[in-house]
């Protein structure tokens, strides 16, 4: 039986969360895939079918296509994507925000920095 999109979308980042990090932009970028398609693959009951991603009622991965750099944070792109904002660092840190602004899940990057070069423990 199919899992509901909130939970698909909790074991998502749990399965994101748990990954060992990673040290750069495009280890992240095939890490957030890898780990959002095998989930859907597993629990949404979908095949995967980007054509139909308005449709179909499954996740998919941010697309090179809606990829833009940050002003003045050098090194930091943004995806877009329809309800949010997944923010991925030179450095392999990642950050998916909502289109309010609230942040839903941090990793940051093998060097222990988040998507904007600080130390968490830092702050």
């Amino acid at each position: 039986m199919p899992l509901s999109k909130k939970d698909r979308l909790i074991l998502f980042y749990e399965e994101l969360g748990k990954a060992p990090p990673v040290d750069s932009a495009e280890k992240a970028f095939r890490l957030l895939a890898e780990k959002l398609n095998a989930v859907e693959d597993a629990h949404s009951g979908v095949k995967s079918d980007s054509r139909r991603w308005k449709l179909d009622g499954r996740m998919y991965p941010p697309q090179e296509d809606n990829a833009c750099p940050v002003d003045g944070c050098p090194g930091l792109t943004v995806y877009r994507s329809r309800g949010h904002r997944t923010f991925i660092g030179e450095n392999g840190a990642i950050e998916i925000w909502l289109l309010s602004g609230k942040v839903v899940f941090s990793k940051p990057g093998k060097n222990g920095r988040d998507v904007r070069g600080e130390h968490p423990d830092s702050l």
